[in-house]
C-alpha cells in the first residue's frame, strides 16, 4: 500500500494520505525514518502474534482483577 505524506503538523502529526482513498494520521515519533512532506512511503503491515497473545493476556488479567474487586464488594 503506497501512502504519500500530505503534511506535517507542528513538526509532531504527520498526515499521510493513502493511494485508493483514506488517511493515516501518525505522531512523527512513531514513524521509523525520517519523512518529509510529499514523500512516496510503503505502509506495508503484517500481523504480529506474539504481540496479540500479549495484549489478549493482559486484557484477560484486567479483566479478573476487575472481577475480583467486584465480587468484594458484594
Amino acid at each position: 500500500m503506497l501512502g504519500i505524506v500530505d503534511r506535517i503538523e507542528d513538526g509532531k502529526i504527520a498526515v499521510i494520505k493513502i493511494r485508493g482513498g483514506g488517511e493515516l494520521v501518525v505522531p512523527v515519533s512513531n514513524l521509523p525514518l525520517k519523512i518529509y512532506e510529499g514523500a512516496c512511503i510503503d505502509l506495508s503491515m503484517s500481523l504480529d502474534k506474539k504481540e496479540e497473545a500479549r495484549q489478549r493476556k493482559k486484557v484477560r488479567d484486567l479483566q479478573a482483577e476487575l472481577l475480583k474487586k467486584n465480587a468484594h464488594k458484594k
